[in-house]
């Protein structure tokens, strides 16, 4: 097996806008929505026009986004989409494309273990995680092969294998969104605290990462 990932000392944390996450793992392979970021009205509106219904608004800087009011989705009418994000207590937003044919929803999560390394979770995501508590556990580096036995460990293995003739998701997507996360870890692995991608949308032909954090120290 090859040697674990050993974990520095990050000092100086600090956690990315979901935004900058994002694009941190999009650039080692993780997909996600097409977006754009508003830090006025009229800048939100273009942005609205740019990406196109359907579409979701997101306040920046809120945790817990979706309790908080923070979230508006528009499939047909922007308008009202635009009123609500208004109303939001925040200073910028971020439009995005909204994701359809949702097969089962995931959360991909690595945290620094300063005795083990980092341990990857792969787990039932979107709000109810916490609830349904099906989850999974590896050390990295995982091989592939390593990444689809855990996944077929999960409870909802069912549902992404397809559930009472509906449609399975695209197991190979989901299995390269892991290895993408396992790869910005590997080349942060000397600053890194925390990722955690929540939901990965699971759709028959894609995974997409709807939603990220990464906690990171600025030693290097």
């Amino acid at each position: 097996p090859a040697p674990l990932l050993h974990p520095g000392e990050p000092a100086e944390l600090h956690t990315l806008s979901e935004a900058e996450a994002k694009a941190e793992l999009a650039a080692h392979g993780v997909t996600i929505p097409a977006a754009k970021r508003a830090e006025t009205e009229t800048a939100l509106t273009e942005a609205v026009r740019e990406i196109c219904a359907p579409l979701v608004i997101k306040a920046e800087g809120l945790a817990h986004k979706t309790e908080a009011g923070g979230v508006a989705f528009a499939r047909d009418d922007t308008a009202a989409a635009l009123a609500q994000a208004a109303t939001m207590p925040c200073e910028s937003w971020l439009v995005e494309e909204m994701i359809d044919g949702t097969v089962a929803e995931l959360l991909i999560g690595v945290t620094r273990d300063p005795a083990h390394g980092y341990v990857l979770t792969l787990a039932a995501g979107g709000i109810l995680t916490e609830i349904m508590g099906d989850s999974t556990s590896l050390l990295l580096p995982a091989t592939e092969d390593e990444i689809a036995q855990a996944l077929n460990s999960l409870r909802i293995a069912k549902v992404l294998r397809g559930y009472r003739g509906k449609p399975g998701a695209d197991m190979a997507a989901i299995a390269q969104a892991v290895l993408a996360v396992q790869s910005y870890v590997a080349a942060h692995a000397g600053r890194l605290e925390e990722v955690e991608i929540n939901p990965l949308i699971c759709t028959e032909t894609r995974a997409v990462a709807v939603d990220a954090l990464i906690t990171i120290g600025g030693n290097t």
